[in-house]
């Protein structure tokens, strides 16, 4: 096929579902433009620098790192794994009590089973089911080669064989939430730190399969972080002969006779092509870019649903190693001698990342800590209003914290040389994303079976990829929404689909 006789598309976004699509859609024939608001690749999968010291704001673990894993062969068609080294963590979260204990949550499951028989033998009974139940889904697996859309008779006839012997463990445990299971504990640091380790209203499944990937050691953490993860789609793409244009925002979808036919920018160039994939934020692309022209009751109540609570970040550079603190793959928690308080919230623990398992963030000698909060949007939105007191308030939660680290790590005050903080006003104004939510929706289980579309009713030759696709959002989501919707553009253009490893 001649270039010039090649279908075009613009694609909206470059973060990892953008990415993807764009590598997508060149390795099918198709033109690509991708237009991004930010100056970076990844979206939220992305770092920053500050005096020396780089920031990671996304990955702690990613699913089908390890060759055994079904998901792997996805990232090496996007380029995403090739000559990566993983790291792999003994503990998934470490929780240190009041009163100096320490419970562990250790990513081999005979050592999680044995750990916390031992610390809270009373809950032998629910201990023991839960492992048991992660021991089941160490096996599991599902078809993702297609999207459910595009099933034909014996794509479901397969999938229902494939999913029997999992049946009832998924309708089991996709209807209890985490503080559901945590509410059968009878020990009181056992519970608050299953509460602490994960949302208190995901849905436990979904906690189960995340252990039997960490378990086969199929879930790890990318050395070098987020940012150069998202290069490696980057190189790929380009390498595919895709474009890219940075610093640009989308301010509106183009669309004559209900068909989508190009993007409008903030400068107000329009640029067009036969079909556009928004792999920008959902709300924004879909009652902003489209002004709310193609949507019915289902997609309404879609945002109505849930979200993972925005965040304030604090990052640290600190002169200091903690050769006492192993890698986690979430962080250490922590009880506070004095509450932080976060817009008027109080913390009484805080849960502390340590980077120094990653020596390409930090200069020799040196880690990057980084705090993070759940807070609430709507106070940041009004406080980012007047400036100043924006700017006093993140300097407030600071100092703050880093007293409070400094109880728990005598001296560190002294060791800081960085500081930074973000709130949700800045993951909205760096990654668009709605209400400042770093992934979407949370999968609860209300709607751990809800089926977002991926085309808008009415509108051809449109489609959408990322994780407000998706409940449950996350990388592996970004990834696969974006090979299906170019699945179902190839299938509604009469080309077959085409993947092939980078």
């Amino acid at each position: 096929m001649s270039e010039k006789s090649t279908r075009s598309v613009i694609i909206i976004g470059a973060g990892i579902a953008g990415l993807s699509a764009g590598c997508y859609a060149r390795m099918n024939g198709y033109r690509t433009q991708i237009f991004e608001m930010h100056t970076l690749p990844g979206g939220l999968c992305t770092s920053w620098r500050r005096k020396g010291y780089t920031i990671d704001g996304c990955i702690h673990w990613l699913v089908g790192s390890s060759p055994t894993s079904p998901f792997y062969p996805f990232w090496e068609e996007v380029g995403a794994v090739q000559g990566k080294e993983f790291l792999y963590a003994e503990d998934y979260f470490r929780y240190e009590t009041g009163d100096g204990r320490t419970i562990r949550f250790p990513t081999d499951l005979d050592a999680l089973e044995a750990h916390w028989l031992e610390f809270a033998p009373e809950d032998a009974g629910p201990i023991r089911e839960f492992v048991a139940a992660a021991r089941r889904l160490l096996s599991f697996g599902q078809p993702l080669e297609k999207p459910p859309e595009l099933y034909g008779p014996m794509d479901g006839l397969r999938m229902a064989r494939q999913m029997m012997p999992y049946m009832g463990l998924l309708r089991r445990w996709s209807a209890l939430s985490i503080a559901d299971f945590a509410a059968r504990l009878k020990n009181d640091a056992l519970r608050d730190m299953l509460l602490r380790a994960w949302y208190p209203e995901f849905s436990l499944f979904f906690l189960l399969l995340t252990l039997a990937w960490l378990h086969k050691r199929e879930a790890g953490y990318p050395l070098g972080g987020s940012l150069a993860f998202a290069r490696s789609i980057e190189t790929r793409y380009r390498d595919l002969g895709g474009e890219i244009t940075y610093g640009a925002r989308v301010r509106r979808i183009l669309v004559r006779d209900d068909r989508a036919v190009g993007v409008e920018l903030e400068d107000g160039s329009q640029h067009f092509a036969d079909a556009v994939i928004s792999a920008a934020d959902g709300y924004t692309t879909i009652f902003r870019m489209l002004e709310g022209r193609y949507v019915d009751d289902r997609i309404r109540r879609l945002y109505e649903m849930p979200l993972f609570p925005p965040l304030v970040c604090v990052a640290l550079g600190v002169r200091r190693t903690f050769e006492d603190v192993p890698h986690l793959v979430v962080g250490l928690d922590i009880p506070l001698k004095r509450p932080v308080s976060i817009i008027g919230r109080e913390e009484r623990r805080l849960q502390v990342h340590l980077y120094s398992f990653d020596p390409t963030l930090a200069p020799p000698g040196r880690t990057v800590v980084v705090v993070l909060f759940n807070t609430d949007y709507d106070d940041w939105r009004r406080l980012y209003e007047t400036r100043e007191q924006y700017r006093a308030e993140k300097e407030r939660i600071a100092d703050q914290v880093i007293a409070a680290l400094d109880d728990r790590f005598p001296g560190l005050s002294a060791q800081v040389e960085m500081v930074d903080v973000a709130t949700p006003v800045t993951y909205e104004r760096y990654t668009g994303n709605w209400r400042g939510s770093f992934e979407g929706w949370l999968l609860t289980p209300q709607n751990a079976q809800v089926q977002v579309p991926r085309t808008l009713p009415g509108l051809r030759n449109f489609y959408m990829a990322g994780h407000w696709t998706m409940p449950g959002g996350g990388l592996p989501t970004a990834l696969l929404t974006a090979r299906w919707a170019v699945q179902v553009m190839c299938r509604r253009d009469g080309r077959p689909f085409t993947a092939i490893k980078g």
